[in-house]
């Protein structure tokens, strides 16, 4: 059994098997670009959600109001709100943000 989702509303634990513990979007705040000014088109990068994980091709999608949408080609193990997304060219850091909410 693993933590797949947290209520605090309720107060509620949910848990599942490790398939239910895998997603493949996410929205994300509080960005920082580092090789540029700010994101006004969809870029496709490498990206990566855990510090050992290993870098997956993502659409990062601009919402205009701060935020983005990142779209992953292949699931990813445990998106969790709170930590960071962190894109990639290559070797080179393009940026990255605050993950605030992650979907299946």
């Amino acid at each position: 059994m693993y933590v797949v989702a947290l209520d605090r509303d309720t107060n509620t634990v949910i848990v599942g098997s490790n398939e239910d513990v895998f997603g493949t979007e996410l929205i994300a705040e509080d960005l920082n670009f580092i090789t540029i000014d700010q994101l006004s088109d969809p870029l496709v990068v490498l990206a990566k959600v855990r510090y050992s994980a290993q870098e997956s091709e993502a659409l990062v999608t601009p919402l205009g109001d701060g935020r983005v949408h990142v779209k992953f080609s292949q699931p990813q193990r445990a998106i969790t709100p709170g930590q960071s997304v962190v894109f990639y060219e290559g070797d080179i850091v393009v940026g990255g943000g605050i993950i605030t909410q992650a979907f299946k």
